[in-house]
């Protein structure tokens, strides 16, 4: 099949080319930046442009739209930008895919949409009230996906909960709290915690994520939305015990105060419609996921250092 992955030189989108060319796809990545991934061609424009996606939607079965501004905090500045990429990038991408007559898009939305919350998140139950724009614009997406979906295009929307894994530097400081505490210690650096460190997360391994993407196409109604985490929390100091065990690490972290204005304490999916209806299950535990992931990395490093 031939398949376009819309921010397929990130973090998620070059995992989900891999698995899709593993598959023996012809795919191809659209992007701001250059190639950063296994995909057949690349095609380097800006999701705002209607026109070029038009012509990179051309005889394509399926879309994979995650270009977009990921982070919370780059909302915060109030530039605008953003909210451009992310709700007209998006809506150009589903524009340009039912014009071309696509299958099925499936757009990267995020477990942001939840706000804070205190249990586990549920598809159907969202708040009315955001602390910045980030969540507005994956929620905006989601209904603008449903609408197209009932002229006609099938579209799946996945709510990312907290991906991480190999290749994640490419986010800088945006980076998970896992990849900063591995980077910290190879580094001989001091692992930092934001405050006393409970807070909780649903970390997800990369391949999870990826491989719950793919299942997306022809899994799951169209014009429904689905949480892809694993269904369990961990809180950070639990995490750096798990990274400080496998990397052993004799030192503590710093603990310091949380300068970020929007930020989430808990997260956690509700798995059961996604186990339900796209029939996936995490395959990765954290430490499991740790495990690989430190492993791949020093791999990585010493494949380097052997190069140079």
């Amino acid at each position: 099949m031939n398949i376009l992955v819309t921010g397929g030189s990130g973090f998620i989108g070059r995992n989900i080319v891999k698995m899709l060319k593993e598959e023996g796809n012809t795919v191809g990545t659209y992007d701001i930046r250059d190639k950063n991934s296994v995909s057949d061609y690349h095609i380097m424009s800006d999701v705002r442009n209607l026109k070029m996606l038009e012509k990179a939607c051309s005889g394509i079965d399926y879309v994979f739209h995650l270009a977009a501004v990921t982070s919370p905090p780059e909302f915060e500045n109030l530039t605008g930008e953003g909210y451009e990429v992310n709700v007209m990038g998006t809506y150009n991408v589903l524009a340009a895919s039912a014009k071309n007559n696509v299958k099925r898009v499936i757009i990267a939305s995020s477990s942001s949409v939840y706000g804070d919350i205190r249990e586990a998140a549920r598809e159907s139950e969202l708040p009315a009230v955001y602390s910045n724009f980030y969540p507005i614009t994956k929620r905006i997406n989601e209904m603008t996906a449903r609408l197209f979906n009932e002229y006609g295009l099938e579209t799946v929307s996945l709510r990312y909960f907290n991906t991480y894994g190999v290749g994640e530097n490419s986010k800088g400081e945006y980076s998970s709290v896992i990849w900063k505490f591995i980077d910290s210690i190879r580094n001989r650096k001091k692992p930092v915690i934001f405050g006393d460190g409970t807070q909780r997360r649903d970390f997800i391994y990369v391949e999870d994520t990826a491989r719950a993407s793919l299942l997306a196409m022809n899994n799951g109604t169209s014009g429904q939305s689905y949480n892809v985490g694993t269904g369990k929390t961990t809180d950070f100091n639990t995490i750096f015990r798990i990274i400080k065990e496998e990397m052993g690490y004799q030192g503590e972290a710093e603990h310091v105060p949380n300068p970020l204005k929007s930020y989430q304490q808990f997260t956690l999916a509700d798995m059961s419609k996604t186990r339900e209806e796209l029939r996936f299950e995490a395959r990765y535990g954290i430490r499991d996921g740790v495990k690989k992931m430190i492993k791949e990395i020093s791999e990585r490093a010493e494949k380097n250092s052997r190069s140079t």
